[in-house]
């Protein structure tokens, strides 16, 4: 595979994003003609995101520099992830779930055979992947076998995982999680169907659903609220201390948000072109427009 190939890139552009409170705010274009970004996670030291159309895994400073193709030839990378020497991937089209070294390297195949892999995370010891046409799977981070989490069909989309435990959302309507430890699966709640991004805080499970809705749900289950509701096909959900965002609409898209103690949603970065895979470190919020070729940051 080629590796640390150049790509064009638009550095510095500003752009006028409406936001409801506080007038214009800066969007920062970090890299720009990408084709197809997917989805997002970070090192502390680089951004990483998967190109769905290009076939490629790509990479960035978080301080400002140029795109880097770490990899290429990729069958429709989607869900990304990082341990503290690979990356991982799923490339839908080639039903598999991947990995190459962070310092540089030939691709290697985790698994096989994974009908609609999705969502990924690393979390004690292994990559957990969502199945979306079967079940959530896992595999030992160095090597090993892939076993399922799950024993029960579900249609698992979205992953996110804590200290203890790694936590799904499924197009049946359900929110589970099991032990990273390996135990039984648990059914926190059960909400309205194709529930799609999750998101985690220290006391709540977040997530989204296709026709609209905004959830959560205590991390050991009970009580669920639904938040929000008649927002444009929601995905991509992220929680900081004060607010909820999640990516939201298609071409005519933005950036949403609203107070994570409750309240009304507002828009945080208009004129997006389908916005998806928000992430935030301490001080900025980040995500990719997949029609619009380019990932992008801003304060939050």
């Amino acid at each position: 595979m080629s590796m640390l190939s150049r790509t064009a890139v638009a550095l510095g552009l500003t752009l006028a994003a409406a936001c409801t409170t506080g007038g214009p705010r800066p969007e920062t274009v970090l890299a720009s003609d990408q084709a197809g970004p997917s989805a997002l996670a970070s090192d502390g030291t680089f951004l990483y995101w998967t190109n769905s159309t290009g076939g490629q895994v790509m990479r960035l400073p978080l301080a400002g520099g140029t795109p880097e193709q770490r990899l290429s030839g990729q069958s429709q990378p989607q869900g990304i992830a990082l341990s503290s020497t690979h990356v991982f991937w799923a490339n839908r089209g080639s039903q598999t779930i991947m990995k190459a070294p962070l310092a540089g390297g030939e691709p290697i195949v985790v698994a096989t055979g994974q009908t609609d892999p999705e969502g990924l995370a690393v979390a004690g010891g292994f990559v957990f992947w969502a199945d979306g046409s079967a079940v959530m799977m896992k595999a030992p981070l160095a090597n090993g076998a892939a076993s399922a989490v799950s024993d029960q069909t579900s249609g698992p989309k979205d992953i996110a995982t804590n200290a203890t435990h790694v936590f799904w959302s499924n197009a049946d309507g359900t929110i589970r999680r099991a032990p990273l430890a390996g135990g039984a699966e648990e059914t926190l709640a059960k909400g309205d169907q194709n529930a799609t991004s999750l998101a985690l805080d220290d006391t709540h499970v977040y997530w989204t659903t296709f026709f609209g809705s905004i959830h959560r749900v205590p991390l050991a289950g009970g009580t669920l609220e639904k938040l929000a509701e008649n927002e444009d096909h929601p995905r991509a959900i992220a929680v900081d201390g004060s607010f909820i965002y999640w990516a939201a609409g298609g071409k005519d898209g933005a950036i949403r948000r609203m107070p994570r103690s409750g309240g009304k949603p507002e828009t945080f970065a208009g004129e997006q072109a389908e916005p998806t895979g928000i992430l935030m470190d301490s001080g900025n919020l980040y995500w990719v427009n997949q029609a619009g070729g380019t990932v992008l940051r801003a304060p939050r």
